[in-house]
């Protein structure tokens, strides 16, 4: 169970447009929900509705912190942040008005957007907090310089940015390209660009319980297999593979234009990307989450990650 189709977790969409689980021998349903919160998946997977869940790390991290520690992850899907935040013409058009454009630095931007209003997925989130570290990066307090609506529903965020009611919204590529191709606005920051501190990331985990991993090792290898098989497309991504990926149900009647300048900033993410989580992406995952919690997380990273399977699968 995935919570979206997009390129947040490219790897499982490639799996699925080139039929890797049956390559592999698995007979699997993958489920895309629309959600944006990926604590709905953790729940999924700790009441054992689905086998393995594949969302951002932040609700996985949290659930375990409370005390779900049957959750264990196979490995990391994506190690940077496929993730923009987009503006309305409106709100673009008087930024610049201001001399500051998509072309200016980082921190200009960033700091652009004192007093304004920015929707995204909810606080707690993965995306929200995402949202958070990278005004903190670059001076502007989340919580008092701007307006950070929460919503679960990702097309309400692009519909009421697009209806002038907030002034952007923060999300995953392709969707943030959809304001551009659509004439009614564009991409303001790119977090893999423009907030290289926190890189590389454990950002998109795949993760069951230790309970379904133990009694399942030789399945757990082989979805792994699927993974390394995918991982190795996007390290030369093609015209053919996009084309398929574009195919799917998910994205079929999405603008071509917003896919494929999505591909585009999203496929340099996984030039490298296997699913091996290394400790460096642990200890900058565990600085974000911690960015949200009362009390530090204390856990470590042999505690979380079973890479047994990732490992088993390895060409």
């Amino acid at each position: 169970m995935s919570t979206s189709a997009t390129f947040t977790d490219l790897p499982t969409v490639v799996i699925v447009a080139q039929d890797y689980f049956r390559q592999v021998g698995l007979d699997a349903d993958i489920s895309f929900s629309n959600a944006s919160n990926a604590s709905l998946i953790t729940q999924a997977v700790i009441s054992g509705d689905t086998n393995i869940g594949t969302s951002g790390a932040g609700a996985l991290y949290n659930a375990y912190a409370e005390g779900k520690t049957n959750l264990v992850s196979l490995g990391t899907m994506n190690p940077s942040i496929t993730f923009g935040l987009a503006l309305n013409q409106e709100t673009l058009d008087t930024l610049a008005e201001r001399g500051v454009t998509p072309e200016s630095s980082a921190e200009e931007r960033v700091q652009a957007l004192r007093g304004l209003t920015l929707t995204s997925s909810p606080e707690g989130s993965t995306g929200n907090t995402y949202l958070r570290v990278m005004l903190s990066e670059y001076g502007v307090d989340p919580d008092h310089d701007v307006t950070i609506l929460p919503n679960n529903d990702a097309s309400a965020q692009i519909a009421t940015t697009r209806q002038g009611r907030v002034s952007g919204f923060a999300q995953s590529f392709p969707r943030v390209n959809f304001p551009e191709a659509e004439g009614w606005g564009g991409l303001w920051l790119n977090w893999a660009v423009d907030l290289p501190s926190i890189l590389p990331l454990a950002s998109h985990e795949y993760y069951t319980t230790r309970s379904w991993l133990e009694q399942n090792p030789e399945i757990a290898k082989r979805v792994m297999q699927a993974v390394w098989l995918a991982d190795r497309d996007l390290h030369n991504p093609t015209d053919e593979l996009r084309d398929k990926v574009r195919g799917l149900p998910q994205f079929a009647n999405l603008n071509e234009t917003a896919f494929n300048a999505g591909w585009e900033v999203a496929v340099g993410a996984y030039k490298d990307a296997s699913p091996l989580t290394t400790q460096e992406m642990f200890d900058n995952q565990v600085r974000l989450v911690n960015l949200n919690r009362d009390s530090p997380l204390t856990f470590g990273f042999d505690d979380i990650y079973d890479l047994s399977a990732a490992k088993a699968a390895q060409p």
